[in-house]
């Protein structure tokens, strides 16, 4: 049976903590990868991915990186400013963020210099590179917007993307990933997930790029690059909808997730983000998740009621 993003399967009591079992599944995710970024998968033991090792960087063990510390920082401008920020807001607050920030990316580093220098946004190049940091940072959106709302969904990617990703196919990656993200908070089957983002890279497509490599991995088409997942948003979100198709359990699809290397963390953690929404009791099967440093971020349960009672309201709303 298709999907129906149109009948909500969730009771507002139980969108809260979907929400906040999905912020702790997705910094479990970034958390597993650390250890094994830039890493090709043929040297990544699958035994000791959840034994949790401590970073070579010398990060202490069980660090997350800038994938939770951004999608932290876009769950808080998103409740601050009632479902409606601009892309400044985001901005502003990353720039105060950064300096604690661990791992920031070329392009979101290249953006705050620029701000630091001119206090403005990145303008729009077309030398921009379709870098995953705005996919990476997104998932709260789709947990906010429910899926009966695709195009303020849409506009709220677009708004946080372009702070500092201001290429197409950083957007429309970022648009996959938080369509997967709202379906999952509705309680979407998983199976039926890979046809969320299916249809949402047809629309990407028509406005952003071509989205071929995340169609074919919903469709069971794609294949992870044998050095490893790059930077690419569209390879990104391909290799998130891989791991869900492929292992739709959380506590098997975060370290399969990991096995594919590169840039591990990150997709990882998206997979945390949308699998953890879905199934909120996965968590729990998360034998090593108690290695996991969550002491950076106090409040996710409170945040995520804030997220989920923004979601109602949304729904609720004109």
């Amino acid at each position: 049976m298709p999907y129906d993003d149109r009948s909500p399967r969730t009771e507002p009591a139980g969108t809260a903590r979907r929400i906040h079992a999905a912020m702790i599944a997705f910094a479990a995710g970034d958390a597993l990868g650390v250890p094994w970024e830039g890493r090709p998968p043929g040297s990544i033991d699958p035994a000791e991915v959840v034994r949790l090792p401590a970073p070579d960087r010398g990060w202490p063990r069980g660090s997350t990186s800038d994938d939770t510390a951004q999608m932290v920082l876009v769950a808080r401008c998103l409740a601050d400013t009632d479902g409606r920020p601009a892309s400044m807001d985001f901005l502003t607050r990353l720039a105060a963020a950064a300096p604690g920030v661990r791992g920031l990316g070329p392009t979101t580093r290249r953006a705050l210099a620029h701000f630091h220098a001119t206090g403005e946004l990145p303008a729009p190049s077309a030398g921009d590179l379709p870098t995953n940091g705005a996919a990476m940072r997104i998932a709260p959106v789709g947990w906010a917007v429910p899926p009966h709302l695709p195009e303020r969904r849409r506009r709220l990617c677009a708004a946080l993307s372009a702070a500092t990703h201001r290429a197409p196919a950083a957007m429309a990656a970022a648009c996959v990933i938080a369509a997967m993200a709202s379906a999952a908070a509705e309680g979407a089957d998983a199976g039926d997930l890979p046809d969320v983002a299916a249809a949402e890279a047809r629309w990407a497509a028509e406005h952003h790029g071509p989205m071929d490599p995340v169609a074919d991995a919903a469709r069971g088409r794609w294949s992870p690059p044998s050095e490893g997942v790059s930077l690419d948003a569209v390879e990104t979100a391909a290799a998130v909808v891989h791991v869900i198709r492929e292992a739709p359990d959380l506590a098997a699809a975060l370290p399969y997730a990991v096995s594919l290397g590169g840039d591990a963390d990150t997709v990882a953690a998206l997979v945390g983000g949308v699998l953890g929404a879905r199934d909120p009791e996965g968590i729990t099967r998360l034998g090593w998740l108690g290695l996991v440093d969550l002491g950076e971020y106090p409040g996710l349960g409170d945040l995520a009621a804030r997220l989920a009672a923004l979601r109602g309201a949304t729904a609720a709303g004109p």
